[in-house]
């Protein structure tokens, strides 16, 4: 339930910071995007690729070398079944603050994005969540959808979550979205 908030109060202030008239030449945006998580390391022995979302609040101008997102990102990862056992599925939630530089190469504008944050990790059917800190980065392609005022993206990153009592967990995301 406290991610679901989390995830609502990260929502209504994206919305509230989007009506704020923008000064100069600063930009905000609200980005929404979808797609498959593939778990990398230790992770992949017990877990299956999963869902993603992401819910992204975007701070630049589109001539600034760089801005800032921050992300909000769910990762679902459906348990294997190891020597005869299934191990329960796992979800990670992440609240990151990323650095994005993009290139402006034409209509398709590259980028690079990296960045920290927090990662609870619940476990299906654990009584509590592991609440861990970690790192990401990855790449990406922004551009505008045609015929509209919409902006798309297409992404991977490597997010690296640093468990206090064990071995880090290791998962690519790769997400399509659109940005307000």
């Amino acid at each position: 339930m406290r991610h679901l908030s989390f995830a609502m109060a990260f929502i209504v202030g994206a919305f509230a910071a989007s009506a704020v008239p923008a000064a100069g030449q600063r930009s905000i945006h609200i980005g929404i995007a979808g797609g498959a998580v593939l778990p990398v390391g230790i992770l992949s022995d017990g877990y299956q690729d999963g869902p993603s979302g992401l819910v992204t609040l975007a701070v630049g101008s589109q001539d600034a070398p760089m801005g800032l997102r921050l992300d909000y990102q769910y990762a679902g990862f459906k348990g294997k079944t190891v020597a005869g056992t299934r191990i329960g599925d796992m979800h990670v939630n992440s609240i990151t603050a990323n650095l994005v530089v993009p290139f402006r190469v034409g209509y398709v504008k590259p980028y690079l994005i990296g960045g920290a944050g927090f990662y609870p990790l619940r476990f299906a059917g654990a009584a509590k969540r592991e609440n861990d800190w970690g790192a990401n980065g990855g790449a990406g392609i922004g551009f505008e959808l045609p015929y509209t005022t919409l902006g798309a993206f297409l992404e991977a990153r490597y997010h690296a979550v640093n468990r206090s009592r064990t071995s880090p967990y290791h998962f690519v995301p790769i997400t399509f979205g659109v940005m307000f």
